[in-house]
């Protein structure tokens, strides 16, 4: 039998970096950032009682905030860090402190990979140690500059293995897996999650304004479903406000973080942007009696032999950075252009007329 925890979202207001400024400036804003995060987490662990578990949810880009596109490469990298590395130890003490799992969000740069950063979700549990790291397979189309794995697809297979794609902890609070933000468009990142057992899903976020919101509502239709086709829960810390941003609304990513449950049903939601925190509890034994139940049973049921040939066709093609990053947000406007004439040629896109 696995005790019922809390699970606590804190969708936390972030300063943006300016990335004009040195290298020195922008870690001081990354810094002042994250101190307001151990404040949030100080709150947030008012949830947690004596000898339960909690885990602690942020946002994407919780340290630097989301740049407009347009800047270069070297200018990026000022906002990445290591991990582990100083900015995750103050977490880990954090984690520590109130005996909490905390899951969060950075670029990440790494020795092995020298010139080009990460969009890495993480998890820390409650001894400190960061136990996961997954590195964003889908950034978002020409806004994002960082690294996909599948930009160096057969060098990070050779390195980290094929389930380093994919990666899921065992821990009490049962097995936790992540995606970020734009991944939530393709089911395949979280089925691919499920089938390698995950039972909770963290969703790192900073979701822009129009497709968050009425009548679009994207989040929240993505949140539920993949919660629901999976029998996962789906924990979605989106960004609050931006502050120090002058070309762009303070509230352009509306908040409205979730937490769903294995069936698809909203457990909590916050109603509006801003720094907040929600909160629900997570019932491991529930979602267990789910997944051995025979009708409405996704995973049970997934014919996997009849989709897999469709799948062996390449639509955004990988290792195309292979060699070296790109260094413009044009050459990923470029790439995915050829793709959609590739799909055009093969008639799976109509051409325009």
């Amino acid at each position: 039998m696995a005790e019922p925890y809390r699970a606590v979202v804190i969708q936390s207001d972030v300063e943006l970096v300016d990335l004009s400024h040195s290298e020195e400036l922008v870690k001081e804003t990354m810094n002042k950032n994250l101190t307001r995060i151990c404040q949030l987490i100080d709150w947030a662990s008012r949830e947690k009682s004596h000898g339960e578990h909690l885990l602690v949810a942020l946002p994407e880009s919780m340290l630097h905030g989301f740049p407009r596109a347009g800047w270069s490469l070297s200018e990026l990298l000022k906002a990445c860090i290591t991990i582990p590395g100083p900015e995750t130890d103050r977490l880990s003490e954090q984690a520590v402190k109130y005996g909490m799992y905390i899951v969060g969000h950075s670029w990440e740069v790494h020795k092995d990979w020298p010139g080009r950063h990460f969009s890495t979700a993480f998890i820390i549990n409650d001894t400190g140690e960061v136990i996961l790291k997954y590195r964003k397979i889908q950034p978002a189309f020409d806004i994002e500059a960082s690294t996909s794995p599948h930009d160096v697809l057969d060098e990070y297979i050779e390195r980290y293995g094929v389930d380093s794609l994919f990666p899921v902890v065992e821990t009490p609070l049962g097995r936790l897996g992540c995606f970020i933000c734009y991944d939530g468009l393709f089911p395949e990142i979280t089925r691919c999650l499920a089938l390698k057992g995950a039972e909770v899903l963290i969703r790192p976020t900073s979701w822009l304004g129009v497709t968050c919101a009425e009548p679009y509502d994207w989040w929240e239709m993505q949140n539920r479903q993949r919660a629901a086709e999976n029998i996962c829960y789906v924990i979605a810390p989106n960004a609050g406000d931006t502050i120090n941003s002058p070309e762009r609304p303070r509230a352009h990513v509306p908040g409205r973080s979730m937490i769903v449950d294995y069936e698809g049903r909203l457990m909590a939601k916050a109603g509006t942007s801003g720094e907040l925190t929600i909160d629900a509890t997570i019932h491991l034994d529930a979602l267990w009696h789910k997944r051995n139940l025979h009708q409405w049973n996704p995973l049970a049921t997934l014919r996997t032999e009849a989709y897999a040939p469709f799948y062996q066709q390449s639509c955004y093609p990988p290792n195309l950075w292979k060699d070296k990053p790109h260094d413009s947000l044009k050459q990923i406007t470029d790439a995915i252009l050829g793709s959609i004439r590739k799909l055009t040629d093969k008639g799976i896109i109509r051409a325009k007329k």
